[in-house]
């Protein structure tokens, strides 16, 4: 009868058991770092300033279930990067609309600028990509006129990799290593939700009430 109501999505069999659950999120993370059309590719990120949180969306760039963490990059300019330095705690926010599955993460941030995990996301980043951190000036700084902050020869895209090396003095990846995972997924029918809380050496779950 159910299946007969608009909009009706019968719920995955495995959103009734924990350690699946915990797995299905990570997997969507996953999901989200190789296919750029999935709801996880472009989380929210939140920080603390002592004027009070700032959120800003990124491109999820890497994930590792072993280690807890996922990856994103940035400018070494952006507001992001000192109110990290500043106060490491962070969460990051994804919600995928099509399996309406949100996840959040909660942990301490890293920016990496000088180092050989900085070198290699460098390297595998795009060349279309590398052109963000060519700006002369900084991500935020007052603008007279519409601009994407680079030079006019850097906006046809065609440049090389060679061409896109100044960029790496303002690239940083920012490693968010989780200490708790939440996860709700949303539907008319009821929602579900669960918290896993890292104790150290593993992740302990339970339900919640959404």
């Amino acid at each position: 009868m159910a299946d007969a109501v608009p909009g009706y999505r019968r719920q995955p069999a495995h959103y009734s058991d924990l350690r699946a659950v915990l797995d299905a999120a990570w997997d969507m993370m996953g999901q989200g770092v190789r296919n750029r059309r999935h709801g996880f590719h472009h989380p929210s990120v939140g920080t603390l300033t002592p004027s009070g949180p700032e959120v800003r969306t990124v491109i999820l760039r890497g994930v590792d279930r072993g280690g807890r963490t996922v990856r994103f990059h940035t400018d070494t300019r952006s507001h992001k990067v000192a109110e990290i330095a500043a106060d490491p705690r962070v969460a990051i926010h994804f919600y995928d609309p099509a399996a309406k599955v949100q996840v959040r993460l909660t942990g301490t941030a890293r920016v990496h600028a000088d180092d050989a995990l900085a070198d290699a996301a460098w390297e595998n980043t795009a060349v279309f990509s590398r052109r963000c951190y060519l700006a002369v000036d900084g991500p935020g700084t007052p603008s007279d006129v519409p601009t994407p902050g680079f030079l006019p020869q850097f906006e046809t895209n065609e440049q090389t990799a060679e061409e896109t090396d100044a960029g790496r003095a303002h690239f940083a990846a920012v490693v968010i290593e989780a200490v708790r995972l939440e996860w709700l997924y949303i539907a008319f029918t009821g929602h579900r939700r669960a918290r896993f809380d890292w104790d150290g050496s593993d992740w302990q779950g339970r339900w919640l009430v959404p």
